[in-house]
């Protein structure tokens, strides 16, 4: 069932993440050393990432990458609590920022996405028994909590979706940058599209890293997470 959180999260926001990474503060093992270690493997500014929200998504996607034959040892477990830790810091940055400029998920959204979800459906309709023990059996998670998770979910695609508004690209700047990189404007028909769709992808990432990178100067960021 924390797949289909992920996926109205877009794991899109691991790889947002990796673009800012460097510039947070990461105490880690020193963390331990001084006894400051808690139930908290993240804060973003006074908002805490717990362990237990952190190690629901990796234990899922492990259980995941298990059914389609993959190894997951020690190693390849750290790496997914490393990338999913990234993730939820990425949605509170987000979520952050949508309070901030006064950006909001209403009821009626979050009603309607269970509600028509198939996950919570008997026959074709919205069982709410159905929807509480596949929250309790599959995540361990109340309704309340899942309702919660979702609602940061979708408020952080809204502000990303804000962020993106703001950057086009015009013809002539898609012609530009081809020439710029090819030398010349040689099958540029044939490959303009699939060329736009990678130039518009690296606007976004600077989009991203300036976004992130201004936000992290003005609250701060913590992990806790040993390597």
């Amino acid at each position: 069932m924390i797949s289909f959180l992920i996926k109205h999260k877009k794991i899109i926001l691991i790889i947002t993440l990796a673009f800012f990474l460097g510039s947070i503060v990461y105490l880690g093992a020193d963390a331990y050393r001084r006894g400051n270690f808690s139930n908290t493997a993240a804060q973003v500014g006074s908002a805490d990432i717990t362990y237990r929200d952190l190690y629901r998504v990796t234990e899922d996607r492990a259980r995941v990458l298990r059914n389609q034959g993959v190894d997951v040892d020690e190693n390849m477990m750290k790496f997914l609590q490393q990338q999913f830790l990234a993730a939820l810091i990425s949605e509170e940055v987000l979520n952050q920022a949508a309070h901030q400029a006064g950006l909001e998920v209403s009821d009626y959204e979050i009603a309607y996405d269970i509600q028509t979800s198939p996950f919570f459906s008997q026959n074709g309709q919205f069982n709410k028994t159905a929807y509480e023990y596949a929250l309790k059996r599959s995540v361990g998670m109340t309704p309340a909590q899942f309702e919660n998770q979702l609602r940061k979910g979708k408020l952080a695609d809204r502000f990303r979706g804000v962020l993106y508004s703001y950057y086009k690209l015009t013809p002539e700047e898609i012609k530009y940058e081809y020439k710029k990189q090819h030398g010349n404007l040689k099958n540029f028909d044939e490959n303009k599209n699939e060329f736009a769709s990678q130039l518009m992808d690296t606007k976004m990432q600077t989009a991203q890293t300036g976004f992130f990178d201004q936000f992290n100067s003005e609250v701060e960021i913590k992990t806790f997470l040993q390597d």
